[in-house]
């Protein structure tokens, strides 16, 4: 399915004079209904809102794809499909709202769902739809080195989050939550220097949604590369990258 793409073709990036432009329109030809800025009653405003789409270009049924996410929700989850794999969602009350946009990775059938706030005034087909959230591990990393951690791990992705340091916590490795971009190759490592000598760190990620083995992208198997036949020396991103959690 192609993504943020209008059903009629005509792509909307924001750019008002663009958009005119396509539509052979002017200023003339608008009449805006106006909203004042303190906008409707609070009551009346849509509260605990997302917008979300499944990273895939594979065909799937619209019908069951949220009801086949384990949100374990209280309250469940209302959605709408405004294009072809784009959706609003409203949740029907805050812990659950937190629970979706500070959770996941979410997937549906092991496909990586982008899910993002949504203020309910912007078009949701503005709305970039392009990273997931993912516990990294950062393994073997230093103590002298654990103060860089978030450095490191912006090389993954945006950084969101670090697990505090315990004493007694077991493992060689190092927690960083972060946003992977969806369209890039998953990151095998890290590097960081110190007078002149590189030291090199394997990463892990915790949970991650199905990846290509050959090419390190999201959203398919190594099975839907090419012909899916590669030899075991193509395959470098292997099941290596995926945490034990247990």
């Amino acid at each position: 399915m192609a993504d943020g793409a209008s059903s009629s073709g005509m792509k909307d990036d924001g750019d008002l004079e663009k958009l005119m432009n396509q539509l052979g329109i002017c200023d003339d030809d608008l009449d805006d209904v106006v909203f004042e800025e303190e906008g409707p009653p609070v009551e009346e405003i849509p509260r605990w809102l997302a917008v979300a789409r499944v990273h895939t270009e594979a065909e799937y049924s619209q019908t069951w794809v949220f009801a086949n996410i384990a949100w374990g929700l209280a309250q469940g989850v209302k959605f709408r499909a405004v294009e072809s794999n784009l959706y609003v969602l409203q949740f029907f009350c805050l812990g659950d709202w937190e629970k979706v946009m500070q959770g996941g990775p979410w997937n549906f059938r092991n496909l990586p769902v982008c899910i993002e706030p949504y203020d309910g005034f912007t078009k949701p087909s503005l709305i970039k739809l392009n990273s997931i959230p993912v516990w990294i591990q950062i393994h073997d990393l230093p103590e002298a080195f654990r103060p860089m951690a978030s450095n490191l791990a912006s090389r993954v992705g945006k950084y969101e989050a670090k697990e505090g340091d315990s004493m007694d916590f077991f493992g060689n490795f190092c927690r960083v939550r972060v946003k992977l971009d969806v369209h890039a190759p998953l990151k095998k490592a890290v590097s960081a220097s110190r007078g002149g000598k590189r030291d090199i760190f394997i990463v892990r990620y915790e949970r991650i949604p199905q990846w290509c083995e050959v090419c390190g992208l999201l959203g398919h198997g190594y099975k839907e590369h090419g012909n899916g036949i590669h030899a075991e020396k193509d395959m470098t991103y292997g099941q290596w990258l995926l945490a034990d959690t247990s």
